[in-house]
């Protein structure tokens, strides 16, 4: 733009998302039949899919004001959005039974556990959530030219979100109860509040010639919270509609037959009617009034050189640090004075439910900690002949509070939230999707001919730990014991690591003719002796993520056949290729395959005893073994491609 020139930029933007889910068939409920505790038959529809629904709205206007001065290009904008999402979530919305055995099942025996979610409105249409989100942004920005080889550009960005009542979301009587002298409204919405971000950086070519360029720089960027999480708080707040479960059939208050039409479900639970009554919420999510949205303060600092040989080499390094990470608290649990002595060296705190026997779980921000560093290198040549060389290493850590899995308010608080003292304590652990290390290098070749034809062939390496607990691909794992030992209702606790043999004589074992206490204290020792994290843990408490995989090696291999058209006067192309991914386990099926942790819950603890746990029946020796599953295996792709001028 010409010196002392102005423009004006106005930009309206709508997006619609639209994600439902639906199933073949009609609506029927979802059947597990267990034997032994392990489910043996399951029938139905999916448990989630019933009613399932997500549509996101989002209307932006956004205007920009440029102006050059001096040294000085100046921007001042505005932007305006807004966003109405709507969420239709259903639990069991077909009705969901679990058996403890077929013979109940078939003799219509009262079930083991039993979830259905209904709508409240009197012709039971289903109730879709609704949330609307608006926020006003006011941003200014200089990039100042202080010399041909120097920039530095500034900006300060304010944002302030808004939240529309929640209309006809207000449960009275959940209102009333009380959770060690606090209450909490399911209508309840935080204020507005303006957020502050400077950030500053700059770009300077040392030579002049572009040979040595140093950049970088620094600010605070406000981030955004998956609105399923805020949305939640209509669905599950008992208004619009009811969940009502068991997982214990001698405590339940209604215990239906089966039934195969979800109208007569309702029927059998309420007494020949169906319901559209508001029951108290038995699972509700509570908006904090003083929530902000989560930021990050982020600093990165990069080198790039040409090298002699034209190799072009980067380096650079990143770290950005959490503030006002949003967390989810069940407050429907109290911190009790009594202490769980697990062993000597292993006292943990203990949670009780409020008499009111209800989860209430609370979106807060919790205190700065969480934080993310990189540094990476890399190198790149481009040969004139056609050839193209890569290589690229990445050393990175995270901690984080959670690892955000879970769309669901219910799910995210539980989901590998694994801790020491309970989830309400919010303790730090490793980012379990971050790879401490990644290596990535590409050879790439490519060589035109006959005036009509190019072909192109290209090898990518990739190295990380990487590997699979459960079905689930993780860089890091946890160990914990089998189940909560500290009453909150949330994930598996973390493990005590005995410092010597010797402390685990003062451990209570279950005594079993068929697994002897000594014998079960022998294979606890030998097993962590035999693990590279729990060795080095000794006298500690495992940490959550801390446990790293090993490192996964996997070749991609790709070839391009061209063939230039001349169509119209223009030059067209028609492309031919064949990409094979994991190609070492195309030529040898024992290699290119992940490693998969056993089993990484070692240990039972109930009713005072530890016990060590067994892999379908094995003695846990080792802590990998091959993972055999289609994620392992090789995969071949043909493709053709035409591609226009």
């Amino acid at each position: 733009m010409a010196q002392g020139a102005m423009n004006n930029m106005l930009r309206f933007a709508y997006s619609y998302q639209d994600e439902p889910r639906s199933f073949d068939g009609p609506l029927f409920p979802t059947v597990d039949i267990l034997q032994d505790g392990a489910v043996y038959a399951n029938f139905g529809a999916d448990l989630f899919t019933a009613g399932n629904l997500r549509q996101t709205k989002v209307f932006t206007i956004t205007d920009e004001f440029n102006w050059n001065v001096g040294i000085n290009k100046f921007m001042a904008g505005f932007q305006y959005e807004h966003t109405k999402a709507i969420n239709g979530y259903m639990l069991g919305g077909a009705g969901y039974y679990v058996y403890s055995s077929w013979s109940d099942f078939v003799n219509d025996e009262t079930p083991k556990a039993f979830a259905i979610t209904h709508s409240n409105s009197p012709d039971m249409s289903q109730f879709l959530a609704e949330l609307k989100f608006q926020q006003y942004s006011l941003y200014l920005q200089d990039e100042v030219s202080v010399s041909e080889n120097f920039k530095v550009t500034g900006g300060l960005r304010f944002e302030l979100p808004t939240y529309p009542s929640l209309k006809n979301n207000y449960n009275e009587e959940f209102a009333k109860l009380d959770f060690g002298g606090q209450h909490y409204s399911t209508d309840q919405l935080p204020g507005a509040k303006v957020s502050v971000s400077p950030r500053v950086g700059f770009n300077w070519d040392i030579t002049g010639d572009r040979k040595y360029v140093l950049r970088g720089g620094t600010g605070l960027f406000v981030g955004r919270m998956p609105f399923v999480w805020l949305i939640s708080a209509v669905g599950n707040s008992g208004v619009g509609q009811t969940t009502y479960y068991y997982t214990d059939a001698a405590t339940a208050q209604y215990k239906p037959h089966f039934h195969a039409n979800r109208d007569e479900i309702l029927k059998d639970l309420y007494g020949g009617q169906t319901h559209s009554k508001v029951e108290l919420p038995k699972d509700p999510t509570i908006i904090d009034k003083d929530l902000k949205m989560p930021s990050t303060w982020k600093t990165s600092l990069a080198l790039d050189m040409r090298l002699p040989g034209d190799v072009n080499f980067t380096l650079e390094g990143i770290y950005s640090r959490d503030y006002n990470p949003v967390v989810i608290t069940n407050r429907g649990y109290e911190l009790q004075e009594a202490k769980l002595t697990l062993s000597p060296n292993d006292v943990r705190d203990t949670y009780k439910i409020y008499n009111s026997g209800r989860n209430v779980y609370l979106l807060e921000n919790w205190k700065k900690g969480a934080y993310y560093y990189s540094i990476s290198a890399q190198l790149r040549k481009n040969f004139d002949f056609g050839l193209d060389l890569s290589f690229a290493y990445t050393h990175s850590k995270s901690r984080s509070y959670s690892d955000g899995i879970g769309d669901q308010v219910t799910s995210a608080y539980k989901t590998n939230t694994y801790s020491v003292n309970g989830i309400n304590e919010h303790e730090l652990g490793y980012g379990t999707y971050v790879a401490p290390d990644r290596i990535l290098a590409t050879i790439g070749y490519k060589k035109e001919y006959g005036k009509h034809f190019a072909t192109s062939v290209s090898l990518l390496y990739e190295g990380m730990q990487m590997g699979y607990s459960g079905s689930w691909g993780y860089s890091r794992y946890s160990y914990t014991f089998s189940s909560n030992v500290v009453g909150d209702a949330g994930a598996n606790s973390l493990l005590y690591i005995p410092a010597t043999r010797e402390e685990l004589d003062s451990w209570k074992f279950s005594d079993a003719a068929s697994y002897p206490a000594k014998e079960q204290r022998d294979d606890f020792w030998n097993y962590i002796n035999q693990d590279k994290y729990l060795k080095n843990r000794k006298g500690k408490y495992a940490e959550r993520g801390g446990a790293v995989m090993p490192w996964h090696h996997q070749v991609d291999f790709k070839l391009n056949q061209d063939f230039y058209l001349n169509v119209g006067g223009k030059c067209n192309l028609l492309q031919v290729g064949v990409d094979i991914k994991n190609l070492p386990n195309l030529l040898n099926n024992s290699w290119g395959l992940y490693k998969q942790v056993i089993n990484s819950s070692l240990l039972q603890y109930k009713n005072g005893e530890f016990t060590m746990n067994k892999n379908a029946g094995e003695t846990l020796t080792s802590t990998y073994r091959d993972f055999q599953s289609f994620k392992s295996t090789y995969s071949v792709q043909f493709s053709v491609r035409y591609i226009f001028n």
